[in-house]
């Protein structure tokens, strides 16, 4: 609530200000010599209006500014002298002119409202609400962009069901701005064509390594972690160049699952291994596999210490949906490094097998 009043007192500071200059003026003028009035300055009332106000708004402080020239007009004797003639032509050419600003400005907002609505549906098309469920695993994601109103950077996942069991990818595209979500996008894209078109993971990532090359060359690679997640818990994962995944498990033991990484990919250097370095995982029922990126490790304090997952991620609340654990480690996150100047996503799969 504290942060909403913030924003009302922030939004409404032209009327704010208006008052604070009537009241200003009008004891100026009822304190001094009739023959120095200050009522010209009634003319600012409707431009100030004008800044965020409707059309209504206007009119009343152009109504409201009138009136008090009329009224200091007369107290000074010269309400039909040329100087009062004036400051009525000064008032009502301002608030035409303020009339006229505020029907630019609520053309321009409403254009830009129908380009954030084109740009939030373009962004929801390439980082789409991820399923709280697929196949046996319970499914969040936490996502936050670095840049401010964006919903999509360079950080990307992807978990979805496919007919050789549940597939995942995580990401982290090199650089940032528009060309990075375009090859988020991208990324994205292939895997999940790639992920229902190949049974094996090393070909997956193949793929998408000859993709990301073909488009954006060596200098726009990605780190990525691409898993298969079977229906009986076992987890296997290749990754390149990207961080390795946590597990818990029910009663709350949190570890690293250590992993030998390949080149990152778009260089166009990986090279598919027959038999490639896979490790696995087996889950019971109520263990974890956490997923995160680099924005999350690299987080620091004003110590210049980095974010310590493992010892917050163990301290998480176990008895709650995954989207509650997720939202807790974002609380702790976002306390420990305030200002975040990188992509940060954490992706949380529940093994929960039907009894």
């Amino acid at each position: 609530m504290q942060v909403l009043r913030k924003w009302s007192y922030w939004t409404y500071w032209p009327y704010w200000a208006a008052g604070i200059i009537t009241v200003f003026v009008t004891a100026i003028d009822l304190t001094s010599d009739p023959d120095h009035s200050t009522a010209a300055a009634y003319s600012v009332l409707p431009l100030l209006v004008a800044i965020n106000g409707r059309a209504p708004a206007v009119w009343v402080a152009g109504t409201i500014a009138l009136a008090l020239t009329l009224v200091m007009s007369a107290r000074a004797e010269d309400l039909f002298q040329v100087t009062t003639g004036g400051r009525i032509v000064a008032v009502v050419g301002a608030t035409v002119i303020a009339l006229y600003a505020l029907r630019e400005r609520l053309v321009r907002e409403r254009k830009l409202t129908q380009v954030t609505r084109v740009a939030d549906a373009v962004q929801r098309a390439v980082l789409p609400e991820q399923p709280e469920r697929v196949g046996p695993y319970a499914v969040a994601v936490s996502y936050e962009a670095a840049a401010d109103e964006a919903k999509i950077g360079g950080d990307f996942y992807k978990v979805q069901a496919t007919g050789f069991g549940t597939r995942g990818v995580i990401g982290d595209v090199r650089g940032h701005g528009l060309s990075a979500v375009r090859t988020t996008a991208m990324a994205i894209g292939v895997f999940r064509e790639a992920s229902h078109e190949s049974e094996d993971l090393a070909q997956v990532a193949a793929w998408m390594d000859r993709s990301l090359g073909r488009d954006t060359g060596p200098e726009g690679f990605s780190t990525v972690l691409v898993f298969n997640a079977g229906d009986d818990g076992v987890w296997t994962g290749l990754t390149f160049g990207h961080p390795c995944p946590l597990v818990r498990t029910a009663a709350g033991a949190v570890r690293e699952v250590r992993m030998q990484s390949g080149v990152p990919l778009g260089i166009g250097l990986y090279v598919p291994d027959p038999t490639p370095d896979m490790v696995t995982v087996s889950l019971a029922a109520g263990d974890e596999l956490l997923l995160v990126t680099d924005g999350v490790l690299e987080a620091r304090d004003s110590r210049g210490q980095f974010f310590p997952l493992i010892r917050r991620y163990a301290t998480a609340p176990r008895d709650r949906p995954p989207a509650a654990v997720l939202a807790a480690l974002r609380r702790d996150l976002e306390a420990w490094a305030p200002q975040i100047h990188d992509d940060s996503a954490f992706v949380l799969l529940r093994y929960t097998p039907e009894k």
